[in-house]
This record gives C-alpha cells, sequence and structure tokens, in this order.
C-alpha cells in the first residue's frame, strides 16, 4: 500500500509538472498568481525533473568496459558516447539537451513565482514560497554550472564559460542571454542562497518533497564547499545534520534484510528515512540503465570496480558494514538505490515515460560536506572528529582511528585502497591533510554510488580516469581523463549552440589522443 501511494504521489507530481501549455505560453498569458497558495503550488514545477545522473556515473571512475560480448541494453549512444568522453549527440533521456531544457524550464517557473510575490507586495506568508523559489533558482543553476561549465576554482573561474543566468521571467520568446564565466554564476547562486535561508520554513505538507529546513542547508553546504568557503560550508552542514548526526545514519545492515531487489530500493528512497533530507522525482531511464542485466552491461560497474565502492577497504582492513551483499553480477555490480516507475501514456500503444526517484541529500554525504571543509581549513582534528562518527559506525565493533593510522591507511596503494592520481587546485599539503582528503572522497565514494556525485569529485579535484576500450576479448586501448580536462564540461545541446551561445572548447589533440599508454598511478580493470 505504502508503494502504491508513492507512486500515485509521484505520478501526480509528474502530471502537474509536464503540463505543456504551461512552458510553451509565454509568463503573462499564464495562470495568475495572485494568492499565496497559488504561488506555493506553482513551485512543484520549479524542482529538476531532469538529472544528468546517467551521463554522470557513466563517466566516472566507477565504470569499466566488460567488452563487445556485452550490449548497451538501453540509452546506447547516450552511454556510449559518455564512457568516451565524446560529445552526446542522442535526442533522448538523460541528455545533454534534456537536461538543458528542463532545468531552465524548472529555474522559469521559480522565477515566476518570485515576481508574483514581488507583484502582491512580498507579505510576511509568502517568505516560505519566496525562499524555496530562490532555492531552487540556486539549485537549477548549480546543476547546470556543474555540467555544462569546469569545475569552480580560484585560479580559472573568473574566465572559464558559465551559463546563462536567469534571474526573471521569460517576457519574449527567444531572449538573448549570454554564458559570462563561472565566477559569476557562482556569485549570483551564493546570492540566491544567503536571501533564502533567513527566510526559511517548514510548512510543507509532504517536506521531503521540498527544500525543507535540513535540505536548504545541506544545499547550502555542499555549494559553499565546491564555492572553496570553507567556514560557511562547516556551519551550514552542522545546521543541517547536528553535530553529531549518527542516530541519522542510514541502516545499511536493516535495508539489506530486504531479499527482494525492489523492496531494499523502497526503502533506501523513503521519505521518512533520517538519512534522506530531501526526496527528487525524475524523468530518467537511468532506473533500467545501472542495474541491468549480464548480458547488457557493456558499460557497467562491474565487479573489479565494487572492490573500489562497496567493497574497499577502510582503516580497519576490512568493508563497510552491510555492503558485501549486493545484486547482480560479475558484470554489474548494483545498490538497489533507484526504481523505474513507468507512466503510461498511451494505453493503446504501452507507451509512456520512465520516473524514478533520487535522493539529492543525505546526512552522510553532508557530514563529509563538512569533514573535507575541516581538512581545507587544516582543522585536522576536527576532520577525524567527523570521518570517525561514520567510522564508529559502519565499522565492526565501532572503531575509531587517529588522524596519523588513517593517513597511513591512504598513503598505501592497495588493491582495495588504490591510491589514484589528484591533482586538486585547492591548497593541499602533501601527508597527513592530502591523505585525510582522500579518505573523505572514499567516504562519498561508496555513500554515493550510482548518483552521479563522484564525478564531480573527479571535476573538482583534478582526479585522473582510464577508460579501458575493448575491441575483442582484450584492451585495445585506454581513454585517459586528465585534471581539468575541457571535456569535463559537457558539451552544450546543439541548438543552443546554433541559437548563439558559444560552445564548451575542446583540446583537439585531448580528444583525438588521449587514449593512449604512458605511465600512471591508476589501476586499469581489464576483468570479466
Amino acid at each position: 500500500m505504502k508503494k502504491n501511494k508513492l507512486i500515485i504521489f509521484l505520478l501526480s507530481i509528474f502530471t502537474f509538472i509536464s503540463c505543456d501549455e504551461f512552458l510553451d505560453t509565454l509568463p503573462d498569458k499564464r495562470a495568475e498568481l495572485n494568492t499565496p497558495d497559488k504561488i506555493a503550488k506553482v513551485l512543484v514545477s520549479a524542482y529538476p525533473t531532469e538529472l544528468p545522473t546517467l551521463m554522470f556515473e557513466i563517466m566516472s571512475d566507477n565504470v569499466t568496459d566488460n567488452g563487445p560480448q556485452y550490449a548497451v541494453a538501453y540509452s546506447e549512444q547516450t552511454v556510449t558516447q559518455s564512457y568516451k568522453y565524446q560529445d552526446i549527440t542522442e535526442i533522448d533521456w538523460d541528455v545533454p539537451q534534456r537536461v538543458w531544457q528542463q532545468t531552465y524550464a524548472s529555474i522559469s517557473s521559480a522565477n515566476q513565482a518570485l515576481a508574483a510575490i514581488e507583484e502582491l507586495g512580498s507579505p510576511e506568508e509568502t517568505n516560505g514560497s519566496k525562499a524555496e523559489a530562490l532555492l531552487c533558482r540556486a539549485f537549477g543553476h548549480f546543476i547546470l554550472v556543474n555540467t555544462f561549465s569546469i569545475a569552480y576554482n580560484s585560479e580559472s573561474s573568473t574566465s572559464d564559460l558559465g551559463i546563462p543566468y536567469m534571474s526573471a521571467p521569460e517576457t519574449t520568446v527567444r531572449p538573448a542571454y549570454e554564458r559570462g564565466t563561472v565566477a559569476q554564476v557562482y556569485e549570483l547562486i551564493d546570492r540566491d542562497i544567503e536571501a533564502a535561508l533567513p527566510l526559511l520554513k517548514d510548512d510543507f505538507i509532504q517536506p521531503a518533497y521540498h527544500f525543507n529546513t535540513k535540505a536548504a542547508y545541506a544545499f547550502a553546504a555542499r555549494f559553499n564547499l565546491f564555492y572553496g568557503k570553507w567556514d560557511k560550508a562547516i556551519s551550514y552542514a552542522t545546521q543541517a545534520i547536528g553535530e553529531n548526526p549518527t542516530l541519522q545514519f542510514r541502516n545499511v545492515v536493516l535495508q539489506n534484510s530486504y531479499s527482494v531487489v525492489v523492496d531494499r530500493t523502497y526503502a533506501y528512497i523513503n521519505k521518512d528515512e533520517p538519512a534522506n533530507l530531501m526526496i527528487l522525482p525524475q524523468r530518467s531511464l537511468w532506473g533500467r540503465v545501472y542495474n541491468r542485466a549480464a548480458s547488457g552491461a557493456r558499460y557497467a560497474h562491474a565487479r573489479t570496480k565494487a572492490n573500489y565502492t562497496f567493497w574497499q577497504f577502510f582503516p580497519w582492513n576490512n568493508i563497510a558494514n552491510g555492503y558485501s551483499s549486493m545484486f547482480g553480477s560479475n558484470q554489474n555490480v548494483y545498490y538497489p538505490k533507484i526504481q523505474e516507475i513507468f507512466e503510461i501514456t498511451n494505453a493503446t500503444a504501452q507507451t509512456g515515460q520512465p520516473h524514478t526517484v533520487l535522493v539529492p541529500f543525505t546526512v552522510e554525504e553532508t557530514l563529509m560536506c563538512r569533514a573535507e571543509a575541516y581538512i581545507m581549513q587544516n582543522n585536522l582534528d576536527a576532520a577525524v572528529r567527523d570521518l570517525n562518527y561514520w567510522y564508529a559506525y559502519n565499522s565492526p565493533g565501532g572503531s575509531t582511528f587517529t588522524a596519523d593510522a588513517i593517513s597511513a591507511w591512504y598513503a598505501i596503494n592497495s588493491e582495495r585502497t588504490p591510491r589514484y592520481k589528484m591533482d586538486t587546485r585547492f591548497n593541499v599539503s602533501e601527508g597527513l591533510q592530502e591523505n585525510l582528503l582522500r579518505a573523505v572522497l572514499a567516504i562519498r565514494r561508496i555513500n554515493c554510488v550510482h548518483t552521479g556525485k563522484r564525478w564531480l569529485d573527479i571535476k573538482r579535484h583534478g582526479i585522473t580516469v582510464e577508460h579501458p576500450v575493448f575491441t575483442s576479448t582484450t584492451v585495445s586501448d585506454t581513454i585517459r581523463l586528465l585534471p581539468y580536462d575541457p571535456r569535463t564540461a559537457i558539451q552544450l545541446p546543439q541548438d543552443v549552440t546554433i541559437g548563439g551561445l558559444p560552445p564548451n572548447p575542446r583540446d583537439d589533440n585531448a580528444t583525438a589522443g588521449a587514449a593512449s599508454g604512458g605511465e600512471n598511478n591508476i589501476m586499469t580493470d581489464t576483468e570479466n
């Protein structure tokens, strides 16, 4: 019964969001938003409905090539082009065009709500809606800039191409926009977040599906971590999850007690799960792509990759509690996080739209945002305290470790703890500080597998990625993505560049010749 209610609720959201007339009609022709209640309701459509999760995860080092004896079961062109760091040309689900269009559509809804609030004179009873609209606008642009631009950094962001920042409703059919710079986009996101936080109100009927207070501060923490504002990242993370969030951690052992895949998935995305700070319905094929059968697992999270995620070793010289039991095969090992909910829109043809549910903000990931910010501040004692909250909960016997013990573990390069090449543009010293950063990234990797967030760490910290490529039963080549490669910024959709926005630059030599040998300290997976 609970599952059926969830499906009905999600499909009602998508029915509202997918109203073509709303997006195809100019703002002054749309329904009048002349009451606080109407404004609050329109904000349901201000949340992005198509995230780049599939592209991000396939581009990351969580995926390898199992060989041509296995097919690409779904989204073949998008998956293949993502894996090979090629510009994606497909017009389908989970592609740059849809991410661009649908995210800007959600931003447009947020802007329409903000304009309506201003027209009403910004009465106090609209403060909660204003906060939500500002956060949705900021979140949408945060997604876009981290998809279509180089990661923010102090070295190049004042010149790196950003994305257009929509700060007002459109009043013409084809308005002219400029990309600006990544630094400018971040400044505007920061402005919206700071304006929103003092206005927050938790008066939602279904708070898990909105920017409730905890989710808002978790987003603010992640944004400021990416922005290099360590004090704010720490403060906002603490406001989201408290000082010691152990009681809010996900009980992976308990969820693994469900032997049926779908039951474990619904436990993961449960709105009442304390670790889930926000739930985000999506239109996507990722639910069927990531958990595909071995026969369709050409590019997948193979067992050799699971040794670096679920089965990586932590300082107690073993895996984390609850991660021994996974589903799938040697070609594709997966944790049941995402379940497709298919909406039939044409009963005769039996066609429709694939829906999934994502969890964009969790307690554990927010804790690692704070730990990373402490490391960047060189406040290593505080970082170790946060690491030990997670270690004590996830290790047999509740083990905790000193900074030196953690550092010693991540200084080695072993089969289950690979010391991949990292060239972060943040100011990190070799030795203790860098090794503690690796410890944080290791926890985030296991907590965020299948969600695409590993790709964002790769972009931010200049992690070299190697993707082996098979032409028969042996590796014929290796595609190497070096730190801050131009291809970490996904190319803009073709119709956008034809419309006048400059495309992302491409290094022809890197694009054509990055698949070559050379020494590196990446462990390349070639087993099937």
